[in-house]
This record gives structure tokens, sequence and C-alpha cells, in this order.
């Protein structure tokens, strides 16, 4: 059986949104799963594409402790990344 694909979104999806959808869709987790362990691994293209499903707003990055500023959500920057680890799993 093939996996599932998912799209990019019009938009990406906040942090509460995303959870929200990996709470909600055990394939849509797995497939972000692996597009985040992609990224830390050098893939430009995966990082592209979890840049795409999630950005998280300003105020939830404040609300944890993170700053807004800096580069984009791949392997350079994995405080974003690191966002996503814990909802991947459940």
């Amino acid at each position: 059986m093939a996996a599932k694909t998912f799209p990019k979104p019009a938009k990406p999806h906040s942090h509460k949104k995303i959870v929200k959808k990996i709470m909600a869709d055990p394939d849509y987790a797995k497939f972000i799963h692996g597009q985040v362990r992609k990224a830390r691994k050098g893939d430009a293209a995966a990082a592209a594409m979890v840049e795409a499903h999630f950005k998280p707003q300003r105020a939830e990055l404040l609300a944890l402790n993170r700053s807004a500023a800096g580069p984009g959500c791949n392997r350079t920057n994995p405080t974003t990344l690191m966002l996503l680890d814990f909802a991947e799993h459940v």
C-alpha cells in the first residue's frame, strides 16, 4: 500500500492547528514526522515541505519562550522542528 500524500496547504498551519491535525490523523502524523526526520538530516526538499505545512505564530513562540526571529523552519533552525516532536508520536 502506498503512503498517503499530503499536498501543501494554502498557508502553513499554526502550532495549535498542526498539533490538532497530528492528533486527529495518524497518517498525517507519520507523514510530517518523516519529513522532519529527513529535514534534520539535511534534506532541503523535506525542510521546505515542513515549512510549507508549519509556521508557528509569533504569539505561540513567545508563549513557549522562543524567539520569533531567525531563519525559517529548516535544518539550520531546529527550534521550530522541535515544536513538532512531542506530538508526532502520539
